[in-house]
C-alpha cells in the first residue's frame, strides 16, 4: 500500500468501508450504556476480532474504535484521563486487524455537548482533547482522521482544523442528515448538505460526506447530488442498515445484507468511500463487496 489513500481517492478509486462498531460491540457483550471505547484497553482481542471480520468481508478502510474518545464523553465513565491511552490502543488494535489488507482512519465523533455560546463547551478545551487523541493515533500510523455523525458546523470545522494542524494525511468530514418537511435534508442543527460540504472543505477537509441520520440508504444519493453541486472532492456515504425499531427490548435494524447491498452498490456510483453505519455488520459488507467484484 505504497500509494497514499488520499492519492488513490483523488484519482477516482472507490473504497469499501466497514460497518457499525457500537452495535457489533454490543453483540460481543458490551453492556447497554457501557463504554465501548474502553474495550480497546480491556478487550483488545474482541475489538480486533470485529475489525478483522470487516477486513475479511472486503472492507478496504476500517475505523478505530474511538467514536467517544474525548474528555467530555469519557468523563461519564470516570475515564477522562485515559484519552491518550485509549486512542493509542485503538490505533494499535485497528492496525493489527487491518494488516496490509486495509487502511485505517482514526475515528472522531461528537463531543456530546454544544460549543459556546450555545452550550458550555469551550472551543479551546475541545480542540485540546481532540489534539491529544488525534496525535496519539497519528503516532501509531493511522492513514487519516475521520469526523463522523456531526451535526454542528462549528464543531466539525474545529476538528478538521485541528487534524490538519497535526499533519493528518487525510481528513474526512461527515455529517448526519435527516429528511425535513417540505423536502431536502438537514442536520439536527439545520445544516444542509451543500452548507456542510462547503464549510468542511474550506476548513481543510479532503473528503466530505454523510453517515447515520434518519435516512434510508437510497436517500443518500440525493444528499450526494447536493454535495456534488458545490464540489468535485471525493465523497463518503455510510448509511445505517435502515431505520431502527424497537422489538421488545431489542433495537432492530431492518435491512438485511441482501436488501442493503444493492443500495450500497448504487451509492458507489456517487462516492469514493462507501460502507455502513449503525446496524451494518460484516455480513452486510461482504454482500456489498460480492456485488462489487
Amino acid at each position: 500500500m505504497a500509494e497514499r489513500l488520499l492519492d488513490a481517492l483523488q484519482r477516482g478509486a472507490t473504497c469499501i468501508g466497514d460497518g457499525g462498531m457500537g452495535t457489533e460491540l454490543q453483540r460481543a457483550g458490551l453492556e447497554p450504556g457501557g463504554c465501548g471505547d474502553a474495550w480497546n484497553l480491556s478487550h483488545p482481542d474482541a475489538v480486533q476480532d470485529i475489525q478483522r471480520r470487516y477486513v475479511e468481508s472486503g472492507a478496504q478502510i476500517i475505523l478505530t474504535n474511538t467514536f467517544g474518545t474525548n474528555y467530555y464523553v469519557l468523563s461519564r465513565y470516570d475515564l477522562a484521563d485515559r484519552v491518550v491511552d485509549i486512542a493509542r490502543a485503538a490505533a494499535i488494535n485497528a492496525r493489527a486487524a487491518a494488516g496490509t489488507r486495509a487502511r485505517v482512519l482514526g475515528d472522531i465523533g461528537p463531543c456530546g455537548g454544544f460549543l459556546e455560546p450555545l452550550g458550555d463547551v469551550r472551543a479551546d478545551d475541545l480542540a485540546a482533547t481532540w489534539r491529544h487523541a488525534i496525535a496519539a493515533m497519528l503516532a501509531e500510523g493511522v492513514d487519516g482522521i475521520i469526523f463522523e455523525t456531526m451535526t454542528a458546523l462549528d464543531e466539525i470545522t474545529l476538528g478538521v482544523r485541528v487534524a490538519r494542524e497535526l499533519g493528518a494525511p487525510l481528513v474526512v468530514a461527515s455529517m448526519a442528515y435527516d429528511p425535513v418537511r417540505g423536502g431536502g435534508y438537514r442536520t439536527m442543527m439545520g445544516v444542509s448538505p451543500t452548507e456542510g460540504a462547503r464549510a468542511c472543505l474550506e476548513a481543510g477537509a479532503h473528503v466530505v460526506g454523510a453517515n447515520c441520520g434518519r435516512m434510508e440508504p437510497e436517500e443518500f444519493v440525493a444528499v450526494a447530488r447536493e454535495m456534488r453541486a458545490v464540489t468535485d472532492a471525493p465523497l463518503m456515504l455510510q448509511p445505517n442498515a435502515g431505520q431502527p425499531r424497537l422489538e421488545g427490548d431489542v433495537i432492530v435494524y431492518p435491512r438485511d445484507p441482501a436488501s442493503l447491498a444493492p443500495a450500497l452498490v448504487e451509492l458507489a456510483a456517487h462516492a469514493a468511500i462507501v460502507g455502513g453505519c449503525c446496524g451494518t455488520t460484516p455480513a452486510h459488507i461482504a454482500a456489498f463487496a460480492a456485488r462489487r467484484r
